[in-house]
């Protein structure tokens, strides 16, 4: 294991043995008798199959998420939505009571939620507003993470709420400044809608990052919750497969449906569906701009924008009576009578719109 990441490790998961179920005993075929697993034998109509527990990690499936991805299949954790790849990460290097991690806030509030959870400390670099986006805060976060207890690093790019990519370039300056201090965990989650790109294909100059994925954005697959998270440490992925993991983390719902969607047709779709939730952002986000109610929507490269309105409070209230729900950021530091709004499907960006132009008046 690469000593960027195995240094950092909680010492235990070096030598704790890890539980292997059933279904890493050996690889499953419909040929074979598994008695095994104490599973009920017998199926029920309109669930066949879901007797059965499903392989923990499919390698079929984690090589079409390589595929997806650009990365090598044992290069990847498959997770139920990013999300849970918070909670495997911060066990595997926080000590409980003793270490921190670092987010650079306005950002994805699950990272210092999970953190707490653990219990963890959470230190704060707030990103740095310029030139009317924000920009990380990269001598602060490198001075702050420097720190002996600082373990992980949250950067979300694209980030929530804000739309801004950040520049891989000063993610990988944070990263190699960091290396053997922290990891760095670069989440992709809206990647797909960014003309940057992904920072996957620089992994194997970057070994203490680790990248989030999911399938729940670009994919249109929030329902099912699946998704992943890449580190050119392969050794580091097999410690994690074996002693980080639920004995059957995947559900066998969730596996069949990735399958389906990470199929070259799907994918496909996909890619169109985000080719036209692009244009409808551009036709929202210029109307925004040009209403007297809005006095700025900032740069995203996302599915969504933040705006900050003369009145969010106001607006947001406005919308609710028609049952249009927006996200309020409006009383938080940095985006003061800021509201988050997604991009729906055209006549959803009418109605919201129409009301836009109703408030106005």
């Amino acid at each position: 294991m690469k000593p960027e990441i195995k240094n950092l490790l909680r010492p235990h998961y070096l030598t704790m043995d890890g539980y292997i179920s059933a279904g890493m005993e050996v690889t499953k075929d419909d040929s074979t008798i598994f008695l095994n697993a104490n599973e009920n034998p017998f199926e029920l109509p309109g669930l066949e199959g879901f007797n059965r527990y499903p392989q923990p990690q499919p390698e079929a499936l984690a090589l079409a998420f390589a595929n997806a991805y650009g990365v090598d299949h044992d290069q990847i954790i498959m997770t139920r939505g990013a999300d849970e790849a918070l909670v495997i990460l911060t066990k595997l290097f926080c000590e409980p009571h003793k270490d921190a991690v670092l987010i650079c806030p306005p950002t994805f509030g699950m990272y210092g939620v999970d953190a707490r959870a653990a219990p963890a400390d959470v230190l704060e670099v707030p990103l740095l507003k310029e030139d009317g986006t924000f920009k990380l805060d990269q001598q602060n976060i490198i001075e702050t993470a420097s720190k002996p207890e600082v373990k992980l690093v949250y950067i979300c790019t694209p980030n929530n709420p804000s739309g801004t990519s950040f520049d891989h370039i000063d993610v990988l300056g944070i990263a190699a400044a960091l290396e053997g201090k922290a990891i760095v965990i670069v989440d992709e989650t809206y990647a797909e809608f960014s003309a940057q790109g992904s920072i996957c294909e620089d992994l194997d100059s970057a070994p203490n990052i680790i990248v989030l994925r999911t399938l729940s954005k670009s994919y249109s697959f929030a329902g099912m919750r699946m998704g992943c998270f890449i580190s050119s440490d392969k050794e580091f992925i097999s410690l994690v497969k074996a002693k980080a993991l639920d004995a059957y983390p995947l559900p066998l719902m969730s596996i069949q449906a990735a399958f389906h969607v990470l199929s070259p047709e799907i994918r496909a779709i996909a890619k169109d569906n985000i080719k036209k939730l692009l244009n409808e952002r551009d036709r929202v986000i210029e109307a925004f701009n040009a209403s007297d109610a809005a006095s700025y929507v900032f740069p995203t490269d996302a599915n969504f924008f933040l705006v900050e309105m003369n009145d969010a409070k106001g607006f947001l209230n406005h919308c609710a009576k028609s049952k249009v729900i927006l996200r309020d950021f409006s009383t938080k530091p940095l985006t003061e009578n800021c509201l988050r709004i997604s991009i729906g499907t055209p006549q959803e960006n009418d109605l919201l719109l129409d009301l836009l132009a109703d408030y106005e008046s």
